[in-house]
């Protein structure tokens, strides 16, 4: 319907623009007919009566040679006179030119009876009726240009009168057309500007459309159908959503009120935009500023910095505030809150209390401690009497006896040997303040393990090789730690690995960090083997029928973080595995 509303309204100035044209076509024509007529007839005139002038002329002067006796002369210039004369009386005469045709008539006549040889006819004759045929011919001109100067006239009022009906037809139809518009845009724009209001107060969170009345019944009609149905959806979308903010709010807010960890968000500027009742509870025993702001600083500035989340899993990486005479322990997650805008960015801060825990692990270590030293004092003593026993210096022993009580030595060795690792990793757990860190050279660190396990290597028919490269810078650590965490290594190695097999130790430097490792040519591990073959306690399936109890591993671990170092391990090729060690070198200074 809009359509026909626009074709409609566009008839009257296109009905206006094709009359104007049409006039403009037909007068054109009869103005191009006009002219053609004024040429043919009264300019054709003109040409014919200049040229029966000039053929007088010429004709009077051959009469007049005849007369003189020039009369080959005379006889050719009349030749040449009669065909125009001829061309005259022939040709249609018009109204204008009677008067001329009886006078030429007779100038023929004359000399036609000169040129036969009646000569009868005297000059003074000749000159009177030639000056006639002037004086005609001059009228007859005349004439005609008053006739084409009255034509040219009529023709320059008709048009003048077209050029103004054209102007004015075209005035008529910028104003129609200026109407049309103005009549259709109102049509038209009158529904599209109540809906762009409408679009701004619902772009102003206003969606109440109850007040609107669809202001037409063609195409817009659906624009405007859907723009309030629109609007409706997004009025409901709004309340439900609303809905489910406040609901989601009031559900974090319980969640953080009754969390009983304390909770913080830092805006930008790094002040407290929110503390939970808990987080309120530690402000007021401590201050923010100068209490805890200084041990967090550096993690909520990475945070803010990268974005990314630290979730704290290390004791090492607790924060202990004094709150009267107890000393409390946090552990730290850190998380980013992004928006949009760079100034709403929030680091939001839950504190876990891990008071209770850090004490019971360090109860638990002082008591693997304890108790691993009082166990290993009569597993020592027992060890020693079964050796005497063994030896027969008490007497002699049978062979089942003998089995038995060797059986019972071999269980008292491996017990201590679980001692052993108990204790070291209750001294690693204590942490690097107890280590002898003093900066060592690559070599003397391999050096001191690979001796010890010579006798070990050659009993099993296994190569035993060491490769450190030159120039390695030296490394601060506890010698003895490092000893404990390559014997592991190697021990593991030799114990793994087939005869005739070849086991090495090396040292070489891998990117900015000194690697210390072991290859060898044994069973290898599986990829689930390998993501979690340091953790305490655990050993490989394929493994589980060799003596050990899955604590090696986990004490090298311990010893590279004490180290601030890290552990790892890659499987070979064809076969073996590849364990190392990597720690960052000494500071000049320290080397020195």
């Amino acid at each position: 319907m809009l359509r026909s509303k626009l074709y409609i309204g566009m008839f009257p100035v296109a009905g206006l623009l094709i009359l104007v044209c049409l006039y403009s076509v037909y007068n054109h024509a009869r103005l191009s007919e006009e002219l053609d007529r004024l040429q043919v007839e009264q300019y054709g005139s003109i040409s014919e009566v200049e040229r029966i002038l000039l053929a007088t002329s010429r004709l009077e002067r051959a009469i007049l040679l005849e007369l003189e006796g020039e009369t080959e002369i005379a006889r050719n210039a009349y030749r040449r006179s009669m065909p125009a004369f001829e061309r005259w009386m022939e040709r249609d005469k018009l109204e204008s030119e009677s008067e001329l045709t009886p006078l030429l008539r007779n100038l023929m006549s004359m000399g036609k009876a000169i040129f036969e040889g009646n000569r009868a006819t005297s000059e003074s004759m000749l000159q009177p009726l030639v000056e006639q045929i002037e004086d005609a011919g001059f009228r007859s001109i005349s004439k005609n240009n008053s006739v084409i100067k009255s034509r040219n006239e009529t023709l320059r009022g008709d048009s003048q009168s077209h050029f103004y009906v054209v102007v004015t037809a075209i005035i008529a139809s910028v104003f129609l057309m200026g109407f049309v518009a103005f009549q259709l845009s109102q049509r038209i724009l009158k529904p599209i500007d109540a809906l762009t209001e409408y679009a701004d107060l619902i772009g102003h969170g206003r969606y109440d459309m109850a007040g609107y009345t669809p202001s037409s019944k063609d195409e817009i009609l659906r624009l405007e159908s859907a723009f309030v149905e629109m609007a409706g959806r997004i009025a409901e979308y709004q309340r439900q959503s609303d809905i489910q903010v406040a609901r989601t709010r009031r559900r974090m807010e319980e969640c953080f009120n009754n969390l009983p960890n304390p909770v913080v968000f830092l805006n930008s500027n790094r002040d407290l935009a929110y503390r939970n009742p808990a987080a309120n509870e530690l402000l007021e025993a401590v201050s923010w500023e100068s209490a805890l702001l200084p041990q967090l600083s550096s993690r909520i500035e990475k945070v803010f910095g990268t974005g990314e989340e630290i979730v704290e899993t290390d004791f090492d990486e607790t924060i202990s505030v004094k709150i009267g005479n107890e000393t409390r322990f946090f552990l730290p997650i850190f998380v980013r809150v992004d928006s949009d805008a760079i100034e709403e960015i929030e680091c939001g801060l839950v504190l876990q209390d891990i008071t209770r825990l850090r004490l019971s692990d360090e109860l638990k270590s002082d008591m693997v401690a304890t108790v691993s030293h009082e166990i290993k004092t009569p597993v020592t003593s027992a060890t020693m009497a079964l050796h005497l026993v063994l030896e027969k210096s008490l007497g002699e022993l049978t062979e089942d006896q003998e089995d038995m009580l060797q059986t019972a030595t071999d269980d008292l060795a491996r017990l201590r040997r679980m001692l052993d690792h108990f204790l070291e990793i209750a001294r690693l757990e204590r942490k690097s303040p107890r280590l002898d860190a003093v900066a060592e050279t690559p070599l003397r660190i391999v050096s001191s393990v690979i001796d010890a396990f010579s006798m070990a290597a050659q009993s099993k028919d296994i190569q035993l090789v060491s490769h450190v490269e030159e120039g390695l810078p030296r490394v601060v650590v506890d010698l003895k730690a490092m000893e404990v965490g390559l014997s592991n290594y190697l021990s593991n190695a030799i114990k793994f690995s087939p005869a005739g097999s070849r086991v090495e130790a090396y040292a070489c430097m891998m990117g900015s960090r000194i690697r210390f490792g072991v290859r060898d040519e044994g069973p290898g591990l599986s990829e689930d083997d390998l993501e979690i073959v340091f953790e305490k306690f655990y050993r490989s399936r394929r493994h589980r029928t060799i003596d050990g109890v899955g604590l090696g591993l986990s004490i090298v671990k311990d010893i590279a973080i004490a180290h601030e170092g890290t552990v790892g391990c890659l499987p070979l090729e064809p076969r073996g595995c590849d364990f190392f060690i990597e720690l960052d070198p000494a500071d000049p200074e320290q080397s020195e």
